[in-house]
């Protein structure tokens, strides 16, 4: 018997080859991928230098209206960058930093002496001779005696708070004094970096706007949008409080209240608060000179507080934002507040102007979106 013939393999067909829109589907896929990739690199290798960035691009925001002035005088756009940074340097880096400077050396030494205010009885006096008025310290006791009823110890609450904020500051200057290096050259990367946004910000601006998957006519109403708000909002916002902040300090240093640029500082930051703003600070100093026997210079600070502090918000907003968008102040003080508390001291920047971007992309939406969607009446 013969042994039998082994069966034919069937033959195996070629394996297809991808067409062409599949290796097209790839090629997007992978390039999108390293895209996304380096850009997440990029970064993370710039965070270290992101509070800098962050405010070398609002120094450049508020300065450009009077650099693009210069341009036109001087010529040449190095020449017209270099005096706009220079400016810039003078007028904001230099006074800020004294400001942080003297601003810590304040609240170093007030600081026990509001701790020791606190945890002392209403109207005694401590060891540093600080001591609520009888009419103050009588309504202060009052407070006190109607939160007890509800178990709130506000003297420990305000004891608390008090520690938190003057262990805050003491560890922004301990920590400015242990990194100096590290301070000086991010110094130095900020004017660094507002020179070339002044120089190069236009080139910067188109190379990001072309890479916007958005038609054109869309891309152009973002950026107006964005450029409105946020130019609104940094040039009304910081500079009307910067302003009052300002005004205050120096009217708290002629009347010889104590710690002027704390004072000072505080209504900067409280000229942010809707409606009140910054008669938070001003009226209670007025009010505690008038109660303490100092009349004169109680009644000269309610008067400067009143006309000079608080009616230059108006005046100066009208004239920075005439016509332009206005951001509510009641987003703008808790963007704040709470960009302070998610990214730190650059917060105070990154906040109001992640909200400002936000509102303008949602009217954006609003208006080439959602209203299209609507079925007509």
């Amino acid at each position: 018997m013969s042994d039998a013939e082994p069966e034919p393999r069937p033959a195996v067909a070629p394996a297809a080859r991808p067409s062409a829109s599949d290796r097209q589907w790839l090629f997007r896929l992978f390039f999108l991928g390293a895209f996304a990739y380096l850009i997440y690199q990029s970064l993370l290798i710039l965070s270290p230098f992101a509070t800098a960035l962050t405010a070398a691009l609002i120094v450049t925001m508020v300065f450009y209206p009077l650099h693009a002035r210069l341009v036109h005088l001087v010529g040449g756009s190095n020449r017209a960058a270099s005096l706009s940074t220079v400016l810039a340097l003078l007028v904001v880096i230099l006074p800020f930093l004294m400001l942080v400077w003297l601003l810590l050396g304040e609240a170093s030494a007030v600081f026990p002496h509001v701790r020791e205010l606190f945890s002392q009885p209403a109207g005694d006096a401590g060891q540093g001779g600080f001591a609520l008025p009888p009419v103050l310290a009588d309504w202060w006791a009052g407070i006190q005696t109607f939160l007890a009823g509800w178990h709130v110890d506000l003297r420990a609450v305000a004891l608390e708070s008090v520690q938190q904020v003057g262990n805050s500051l003491t560890g922004i200057g301990a920590g400015i004094l242990k990194n100096f290096v590290l301070v000086v050259f991010d110094i130095v990367v900020l004017v660094v970096a507002i020179f070339f946004f002044f120089r190069d910000g236009p080139q910067l601006v188109r190379a990001v706007v072309g890479l916007i998957p958005m038609e054109e006519g869309d891309k152009r109403m973002v950026i107006a949008r964005l450029d409105e708000t946020l130019s609104a909002i940094v040039r009304s916002a910081f500079i009307t409080a910067s302003l009052q902040g300002t005004l205050a300090g120096v009217g708290f240093a002629v009347a010889g209240v104590g710690f002027p640029v704390l004072l000072g500082f505080a209504t900067a930051l409280l000229a942010l608060v809707p409606f009140a703003g910054a008669a938070m600070v001003w009226a209670p100093v007025g009010l505690y000179l008038l109660y303490s026997g100092e009349q004169t210079a109680g009644i000269g600070i309610l008067i400067w507080g009143a006309v000079a502090v608080s009616m230059s918000d108006n005046l100066v907003r009208t004239l920075l934002i005439s016509g332009r968008t206005h951001l509510s102040l009641l987003l703008l003080f808790p963007g704040i507040l709470g960009g302070i508390q998610v990214y730190g001291v650059a917060g105070a920047l990154i906040g109001p102007l992640v909200i400002a971007t936000l509102l303008a992309f949602a009217r954006i939406y609003h208006e080439q979106y959602a209203s299209r969607a609507q079925p007509p009446r």
